[in-house]
C-alpha cells in the first residue's frame, strides 16, 4: 500500500530519495550480517515464493478498497511508509487511518510489480525493488495517475508471517536531459 492520504505528490531532491532508499538497504543488509547463520533447511526459492504470495495477497486487498485495517496489517506494527516529498506515516494505527483516506475515491488504484526480490541469508529480511502505479486525486479532485520506482523491505515474523517493515516510493528521474546536464556540468569542471 502506498502514498499519503492527500493524493498529491511533490517532488523530493532526487539525493534525498536515493539517501532513503539507500539507508533502506543498508539497514537490510546489516540486520542480515547480524542475523542468525542460514539455517540448511533454507529454501531460498521457496521463501521468495511464500513472500510473493503474501505480496499477492496484498495487493489483492488493496485492490479490493475495503478494509483499511487488513490492508495495514501487512505491515509490521512498527511498519512505514513514505514516498517522494511526503510525509512519513509510521505505525499500524496512522498507517490504517492513512489507508483508509486513500482507498474512499472511486478512482484510487495501486498495482505495483518487482523486478528484483532479494532474501537475507537467514531467510528473515527481504527487499524489493520495482515500480508502482497509482491513481489518486489531484487538488482539484481530479484523477491523476502517478508513476514511481518503488522499494519494500519485509520481515519474517515469529509466527512464520511476512509483513513489510518499510514501504517507500520516489519519483523517477526526469527525462535524460538531467543525465545530460550532470554530464555537462562534469566535463566543464573537471
Amino acid at each position: 500500500m502506498n502514498r499519503a492520504a492527500t493524493g498529491t505528490f511533490q517532488t523530493a531532491p532526487p539525493r534525498a530519495a536515493f539517501l532513503a532508499i539507500l539507508g533502506c538497504l543498508v539497514a537490510c543488509a546489516t540486520l542480515a550480517c547480524c542475523g542468525e547463520q542460514a539455517a540448511s533447511s533454507l529454501d531460498p526459492a521457496a521463501e521468495k515464493a511464500a513472500l510473493l504470495k503474501r505480496d499477492h495477497e496484498w495487493q489483492i486487498a488493496v485492490a479490493e478498497k475495503k478494509d483499511a485495517a487488513k490492508i495495514a496489517a501487512f505491515f509490521t506494527a512498527d511498519g512505514i511508509m513514505f514516498g517522494s516529498g511526503e510525509a512519513t506515516v509510521a505505525g499500524r494505527e496512522a498507517l490504517t487511518k492513512s489507508v483508509a483516506d486513500l482507498v474512499a475515491g472511486p478512482a484510487f488504484k495501486d498495482e505495483w510489480t518487482w523486478s528484483r526480490v532479494e532474501l537475507s541469508p537467514d531467510g528473515r529480511l527481504a527487499y524489493l525493488i520495482g515500480t508502482t502505479n497509482i491513481t489518486t486525486y489531484d487538488a482539484s479532485g481530479h484523477p491523476v495517475t502517478n508513476h514511481a520506482r518503488l522499494i519494500n523491505v519485509w520481515r519474517k515474523d515469529p509466527d512464520g508471517v511476512w509483513r513489510c517493515i518499510v514501504d517507500a516510493w520516489v519519483d523517477p528521474p526526469a527525462a535524460d536531459t538531467a543525465a545530460g546536464a550532470h554530464a555537462t556540468a562534469g566535463a566543464a569542471n573537471p
